[in-house]
């Protein structure tokens, strides 16, 4: 094309993503350059087409991380006795407030030393997408002013006859402006990540099921985002409960995420307080604004969940158990507090708790009104994270 309106721009190259037993590979670019991230560096490989000679240089060197992780499961509520109504704070830190506000560190401490070349890539193609989406928007607005004008020195035949030069003249705009929207949509183009990401066949059909069991898990009466724990004062507020939960309800769906470009819908659990999470093969997307992301890696991630009992004092939800009763003002035995007028009962509810923290500072927990949902989708869960290894930086 002979017109060049932006002069400047970077071709992103396609990424290829590969899950297997051995861990999480990542690819990007092709023949004849090649950049390869992981644990031993960036590396570089350049190659002759043809040839089979290729040449591999590493580029850095990565920092030592902590790989440990675990995962526990709710017990079912008929199953022993149940575990206390809410995980209480550490003394040390009550006594410096009684508030403990559930939330994550910020975007830019999040992202695993393993991922952080792939965060790069993608916050380079959000801005450089960005810049161009915004430019061609102007040129189409260009491009229909300059139709309008033409078309309307065209109908008008006698006006077309003595003024050439102007209609010439509109025209030439006409065609720049269309010039202008082909270049910047093709530049467009090629600022998108191409995504192919490719499953081991050991971990296509955990990822699938862990995806099967989140649909089910979405299904939930209700999901709440917990925001915060308080402890009670049992004594003076008159009550059983151990702590106070500000929660707030969300909905989880399997949704896409635009910052990656893949065919497939991924679970996709919304965040009423930070970011949402987008569980993509091999990796944990922590989405909190258009710019402001963070690419975790599943081996960084400790998740833990309970049964709680929860003392509910709104509608229960239709597929929750009710398994005990309290009321709003009780005695230290859980009795009912007689001095109190309308003194009503309240039901104790078994929920669902799910807590995931990351060693780069991701701490996010949620409330399922379904235990059992909560149970089968942290078995799938538990069951894909181990189909590849402990190990699951880039290579």
């Amino acid at each position: 094309m002979g017109w060049r309106f932006r002069h400047s721009f970077k071709v992103i190259p396609g990424v290829r993503l590969n899950l297997s037993k051995s861990g999480l590979s990542c690819s990007i670019g092709g023949a004849p350059i090649t950049m390869n991230i992981g644990p031993r560096g960036v590396v570089g490989t350049a190659s002759l087409p043809g040839t089979g000679i290729s040449y591999r240089h590493r580029l850095g060197t990565p920092e030592p991380r902590d790989t440990n992780w675990r995962i526990t499961h709710p017990s079912s509520p008929g199953a022993g006795p149940a575990p206390a109504p809410v995980p209480a704070p550490a003394p040390a830190f009550i006594a410096q407030t009684p508030v403990q506000e559930v939330h994550s560190a910020s975007t830019e401490l999040l992202t695993s030393n393993s991922l952080k070349e792939l965060k790069a890539l993608i916050q380079t193609t959000y801005e450089e997408r960005e810049d161009i989406s915004a430019q061609l928007q102007a040129a189409r607005i260009e491009k229909a002013r300059a139709t309008r004008r033409c078309v309307s020195l065209w109908n008008r035949f006698i006006l077309k006859k003595f003024f050439p030069t102007k209609f010439a003249q509109r025209q030439s705009d006409f065609a720049t402006a269309s010039a202008k929207v082909e270049e910047l949509s093709e530049q467009l183009r090629l600022t998108t990540i191409s995504t192919l990401v490719e499953l081991g066949r050991e971990q296509a059909e955990p990822y699938y099921k862990l995806r099967d069991e989140f649909a089910s898990l979405c299904d939930c009466a209700a999901v709440w985002d917990i925001r915060s724990y308080e402890l009670t004062d049992k004594f003076h507020e008159r009550t059983s409960a151990e702590s106070r939960v500000d929660r707030h309800r969300v909905s989880f769906s399997l949704g896409t995420c635009d910052l990656i470009q893949w065919e497939q819908k991924v679970p996709h659990m919304q965040n009423g307080k930070g970011g949402d999470l987008f569980l993509y093969p091999g990796f944990i997307l922590y989405r909190a604004a258009k710019e402001a992301f963070s690419v975790i890696n599943f081996h960084d991630v400790r998740p833990t969940c309970d049964l709680v009992r929860f003392h509910e004092t709104e509608p229960v939800p239709q597929d929750s158990k009710v398994i005990g009763q309290t009321w709003v003002k009780a005695n230290k035995d859980g009795s009912r507090d007689r001095r109190f007028a309308n003194n009503r009962p309240i039901p104790i509810v078994a929920y669902g708790s799910l807590s995931l923290k990351s060693t780069t500072g991701l701490w996010e927990e949620f409330q399922f009104s379904s235990p059992e949902k909560l149970t089968r989708f942290l078995h799938a869960y538990n069951a894909f994270v181990t189909s590849f290894g402990d190990h699951s930086n880039i290579y």
